[in-house]
Order: structure tokens, then sequence, then C-alpha cells
């Protein structure tokens, strides 16, 4: 499993934690599995079945023509792609279409934005033609995953026999967590002061915390006043407008005793304590194409530590929300109802209680055990695609190295 720039240790978090978690799982299956993350990783989190190792120019290409299977991110560094299809060892990925990156200062703040976001769709088009086996985390990754695979041209009679349902092709891992991680969990005391709100993930410039620190003003003048702490501070390498609308908002609204934003990182392993000292997940998003195809990874806390959640109801995220009832999903241009969502979940029992008892019945269905079947019936088979190095699987990935030599080489724009 190749984890690309995520680190496993304290660093940890987003892609990386998603992958983490089901190279656990995949361990406690008997599955050999080595995570190869990038140097400055802890390898004292091996399990047993599980060894950690630094991805190193000159030990990667052994690591990979010493498995039976390679696993990567969305991206990852094509290189490996390249030799492991060349080898016609079984390939894996996380693959998702590029869409969220137009938000980010790599590409919009290049000097040529079109030029590296061509690159980052040409290393999208290598990991779609070369790999076997694709994660996605909800059906409308799927529905988006078998649109791209019909469209380039490597669905066909031979994939439709061996599985109608396109089994030996996609697995449906939902956004989820693992037995262990429900353990340190339920065991980790709290660790921060209270604050009935928290934003547990990043923040990035397709999501709006704007509304909610205008809804916290609303909330306040109401005489309903509620504290939000984010978690974690912009990456040091990234420009985020949001960031910056943030803090003026914060500024201009007064609001620097209601909002808690971190001076320092937060290590994964406190991460549990300092979400257990709230009471309602918030994530809200702007409009856009990214929220359409992209169920949040950080819902996984909605479920993990029981946290009704507020959402924006644009995209899949707001509407997985409103699928299973875990919280209230809400027009993001709607400034009251945001108020009025958040003042709901903080102030009223019955409707707390109402998500949090739907929280309970729908974590069993997202534990990683409850989903990897299909993942298992996979390797266990030991099969490539029925079109792995076939004419046209070939063919394009030959055209698509005369397109973009660089694609031999490590990435231009790593992301």
């Amino acid at each position: 499993m190749f984890t690309g720039p995520y680190p496993v240790g304290d660093g940890m978090g987003g892609v990386g934690l998603r992958l983490w978690e089901l190279a656990v799982a995949l361990a406690d299956e008997g599955i050999q599995v080595v995570v190869a993350c990038p140097p400055g990783s802890d390898p004292t989190w091996r399990r047993p079945g599980l060894r950690v190792e630094a991805f190193e120019e000159d030990t990667w290409p052994q690591l990979v023509e010493q498995t039976d299977a390679v696993l990567t991110t969305d991206l990852p560094d094509q290189r490996v792609l390249l030799h492991a299809h060349q080898l016609g060892k079984i390939l894996l990925c996380e693959n998702a279409a590029p869409i969220e990156h137009l938000d980010y200062t790599q590409v919009a703040g290049a000097t040529d934005p079109q030029g590296v976001y061509d690159d980052l769709l040409e290393r999208f088009l290598l990991q779609t033609w070369t790999c076997d086996h694709f994660l996605v985390r909800s059906s409308v990754e799927r529905a988006s995953m078998l649109g791209t695979l019909a469209a380039i041209g490597r669905l066909g009679p031979d994939h439709h026999a061996r599985s109608r349902a396109m089994n030996h092709l996609i697995t449906l891992l939902p956004v989820g967590f693992s037995a262990e991680a429900a353990a340190f969990a339920d065991a980790a005391p709290v660790a921060a002061d209270p604050a009935e709100l928290v934003w547990s993930g990043g923040v990035w410039d397709y999501y709006d915390t704007v509304v909610v620190a205008e809804a916290l003003a609303r909330m306040r003048a109401a005489g309903q006043p509620a504290r939000l702490r984010f978690l974690y501070a912009p990456p040091a390498e990234q420009g985020i407008a949001e960031v910056d609308r943030l803090r003026d908002a914060v500024t201009r609204l007064d609001l620097h005793s209601l909002i808690d934003y971190p001076r320092a990182p937060l290590p994964h392993t406190a991460r549990d304590g300092v979400i257990k000292a709230s009471n309602v997940l918030v994530c809200l998003g702007r409009d856009g194409a990214e929220n359409y195809t992209c169920l949040r990874l950080r819902l996984r806390d909605a479920l993990l530590y029981r946290l009704p959640v507020v959402v924006d109801a644009g995209g899949a995220s707001g509407d997985w929300v409103t699928q299973w009832g875990v919280g209230l999903a809400v027009d993001t241009r709607d400034t009251d109802a945001v108020a009025a969502a958040l003042t709901s979940l903080v102030f009223d029992a019955d409707i707390y209680q109402r998500c949090r008892d739907a929280i309970d019945r729908a974590r069993p269905a997202h534990t990683y055990h409850a989903n990897i079947g299909n993942l298992l019936a996979f390797l266990g088979a030991g099969r490539r695609a029925p079109d792995a190095g076939g004419t046209r699987q070939q063919t394009a990935v030959a055209q698509l190295l005369r397109r973009r030599p660089t694609l031999i080489a490590a990435p231009l724009n790593p992301i």
C-alpha cells in the first residue's frame, strides 16, 4: 500500500487515515500488508501482519516486485503504477476524478493553470487505465467511476460476463471506521475545554466557514451562544482564501471568544480527546462540482464519536446525512437556516437524541469489517481485470506516455 504524501503516525489524516484503517482491517483478515509512506512516518505503528516502511527512491521498486498486489491513493507517483503494470501485478487504487484540485493554489495560482491541471488529468487517466480494482466511498463515486471506465473504453462484454454488478472492478468502502479506531476513541478521556461545535477537518476553498461565523453571531444575538472549535491550522504550503475570509469574519463580528482556531498542529493520537469535548460536527461547503461527487471523509467523525452533524444540502454529503438521519442538511446561502440548524442540535434535546439514535443505527453499516468482503473476494481470486494486458489497454497506456513523456518520471505536480 503506497500512501503517497500521507504519513503514518501522529501526522496522519484524510485519505491517509482511510488507507491506514483499511490496512489494519486487511491485516486482521490475515493479509500481509506493507504500508509504504513518506519519510518521517512512524515505523513503530506496525501491527501483526502489517509493517510500516518509508518510501525511499532506492527501495520502492523492490517493494513492488516482492508483492502480489499494489494499492495506491488517487494521483499517486505514476512510476509506482507503471512499474507494477509492467510487472503484471494486481493494481488497486482509491481513484476519484481530480475536481477538487481546481480549488487548489497549486492549480489556480500556477503560471499555466491549464497545463498543471492537464498533468493531473493524465495521471488520473493512467491510473484509470492500469488499475484492476477501484475503491470508492459512495454510490455517487461508484456511478462516476463506472461512467469514466465506459467513456475511456475499458468496459465490455468480458467485464459484464465476470460480474454484472462489476464487483470485480469496484468495491464500495463507505466512509466509516475500524474496530481499532472505535476502541481507541471509546477509551480516550476528554482532553479539551468544552465547545458545543467542532469543525474536525481542514479548511479548503470549497468550504463555507464564513456562513458559520455569521450564524454564530446571530445565535449570540438571540441569547443562545455556542462555541466552535476548528481542529487544524491550514497547511503551510497552501494559500487558502477561505482561511483569510474566516479570520476577517471573526474580527468583523467580534467572535474571538466563540471561535477557537489552533496555533499548533494537533497530533493524531490527541484527536479523540479533543473531538470528544464537543457535541455537534459542522462541515459546510459551497455549491460546486466537488461537493456533488465526493462524500467527505470527515463524516467518519459523526459515526465514530456519535456526533450529529450540520452539513450543506447541495451534494453527496448532504444526501448521505439526510438518508441516514444523522444530522441536518442546510442551504448555506441562508444564514438564518444555518443558525436554526445549529441552534436545534445544540439546544433541542429531542432533535439531538433523534440524530444520535440514527447514528447508532448507521454505525454497524459503516465499519470497515462490514464492507471489505467484496475486496477480500477480489484479492482472494488473485485475478487481474479481464482486459489487463490486452491490446486496448496497452495501446492506451502507450498513447498516454507519448502524449506526456513526463509520466515516466517523478510527479511534476505532487498533490
